[in-house]
């Protein structure tokens, strides 16, 4: 038995060997090849971006961008890049996209939930506990025209697309949950499927 145990042993350290010598005889992979840039890793030198290429059609020009899911923010398919940046006084996209305008511009018209206060007022005791006005449903404070300013910031959620080169293949497509979603592909419905969530979070 003491025999068989001894065999045992030498044969499992020679294998052990000639497994590490192998490792260390056989043809490695170079570390250029280890990433998807294929470049000297070490100095950077030879990394270079592919660079960045955003849509260049004028507005009124491009083709909409398919949403990637119901009531996702739509992406922006023209150039922006002279239209400067947005900032409290200064907003170019209203001039294209404001509801009354949008039509005779050729744009999309800005969606009725972004002239509704989703926000509840929140008030504070004499302790600092806070307290909302309510806790188990959506507030809807319509602004009757007013743009909400916690959406005055268009870029926040939209933003330009640009054509790079795939380094990993995507095959996603947008699936809808619904035949509403499948025929708002371009088009917002968030305010009248606002409470949605709310409903399967109380049992209804």
């Amino acid at each position: 038995m003491k025999a068989n145990h001894i065999i045992g042993s030498l044969v499992a350290a020679c294998i052990l060997i000639s497994g590490v010598y192998a490792a260390n005889t056989s043809a490695g992979l170079d570390e250029k090849d280890l990433g998807m840039r294929k470049a000297e890793v070490y100095t950077e030198d030879t990394a270079a971006p592919d660079g960045t290429n955003y849509h260049k059609e004028a507005p009124g020009t491009s083709k909409k961008i398919e949403r990637a899911y119901v009531n996702a923010p739509p992406m922006i398919p023209h150039d922006i890049s002279d239209l400067g940046e947005i900032d409290k006084n200064n907003n170019a996209c209203l001039g294209c996209h404001m509801p009354e305008v949008a039509k005779d511009m050729g744009a999309t018209p800005i969606p009725k939930s972004h002239f509704t206060n989703f926000r509840p007022h929140v008030e504070s005791d004499a302790d600092d506990n806070f307290k909302s006005e309510s806790n188990d449903q959506i507030i809807k404070k319509d602004l009757h025209g007013q743009l909400w300013q916690g959406r005055f910031n268009c870029t926040q959620c939209h933003a330009p697309q640009t054509q790079g080169k795939l380094r990993v293949e995507s095959n996603f497509k947008p699936e809808y949950t619904d035949k509403k979603g499948q025929k708002h592909k371009n088009k917002s419905y968030l305010i009248d499927e606002i409470e949605a969530g709310v409903k399967v979070g109380n049992g209804l």
